[in-house]
């Protein structure tokens, strides 16, 4: 059992389904001001939404081991991939496959039932991308991690466009509520625009850490084609850009009267300026898994940043 929940990056699911339900309690519902799965998705929906986007998330997450199992046993020697050793590749690719057929086929039920099957569509595109990435995308450079950065916004998103379509099949909430849609629109792209760069700047450094294995096995990443000097200007760019939208993002806060917000972002800017630091000094492997993990907890704290918008709403 430990191995398989190795295998699904357990810690990784708990947030991703953190993150889906603080931005529908915290966000979407007192935002529009209505009550949680009695006014637009039902409870039955949104863990229809859930369940599809971590099963996909997991079924990617094989995929890549499977694809990776050569520069794992280089990029990550203190950390065994169950596949290939308590886990076969031949077992492997069935969990893939039965993980992610499972999350396509849930997705297009739930597109289903808001009354909007095209949606379907989304589920699939993001099981194809993340085979892709596996396969083709990851060791090209800055592809992959645009691919990973994208799909990580994707699941902010995707809590808000079936809440919006779910409450279209009601026409007098629809009207009641659509006056706080402008509203809802503007941190739910603040929030993926946050999520998206910092899986970017991640991808990057990880990329970075990464070097020995990629380059042994052929993988051509940013860093293999480009060399870990680039990288790390590349890196810093991302930092720096991503330092400056959150401040001027606090600066709208603070012009719209949300305070609370504005000091939840508080220990993510401290959190920029020391990757910022430790980058421009960084050579060593351990040093940069030390950046992913600070880069994880920024995303941490940005998730649990929109519990203040509740309390201000």
């Amino acid at each position: 059992m430990s191995q398989f929940l190795k295998l699904i990056r357990w810690p990784n699911l708990v947030i991703l389904i953190f993150s889906m339900s603080i931005i529908l309690f915290f966000i979407i519902a007192p935002g529009l001001k209505i009550q949680v799965f009695t006014q637009g998705l039902t409870l039955v929906q949104f863990m229809l939404l859930v369940f599809s986007t971590i099963f996909i998330a997991i079924g990617g997450y094989i995929i890549n081991d499977i694809f990776d199992i050569h520069a794992d046993s280089v990029n990550k020697l203190d950390k065994d991939s169950p596949v290939g050793n308590s886990i076969s590749i031949e077992t492997a690719n069935v969990l893939y496959w039965a993980f992610t057929i499972t999350g396509i086929l849930l997705g297009v039920l739930l597109s289903y039932l808001v009354n909007q099957i095209n949606f379907g569509l989304i589920f699939l595109f993001s099981a194809g991308l993340l085979w892709f990435y596996s396969q083709k995308y990851q060791c090209q450079p800055l592809v992959g991690n645009i691919v990973v950065a994208f799909l990580s916004a994707l699941s902010f998103g995707l809590v808000w466009l079936f809440q919006f379509y779910a409450l279209s099949n009601d026409a007098h909430i629809f009207v009641v509520v659509q006056s706080h849609f402008g509203l809802i629109n503007r941190f739910v792209a603040i929030y993926m625009g946050f999520a998206f760069t910092v899986s970017l700047l991640r991808e990057v450094v990880k990329d970075i850490e990464d070097y020995e294995g990629d380059n042994r096995f052929g993988c051509v990443t940013f860093p293999v084609k480009f060399g870990i000097t680039a990288s790390k200007v590349l890196a810093l760019v991302i930092a720096y850009l991503a330092l400056g939208t959150s401040i001027f993002i606090q600066y709208g806060f603070y012009k719209s009267g949300y305070y609370l917000l504005l000091g939840s972002f508080f220990p993510i800017d401290i959190l920029f300026i020391s990757v910022i630091f430790i980058l421009h000094r960084a050579v060593s492997k351990p040093t940069f898994s030390s950046l992913s993990v600070i880069i994880k907890i920024i995303m941490l704290i940005g998730v649990l940043s929109m519990v203040s918008f509740y309390f201000e709403s």
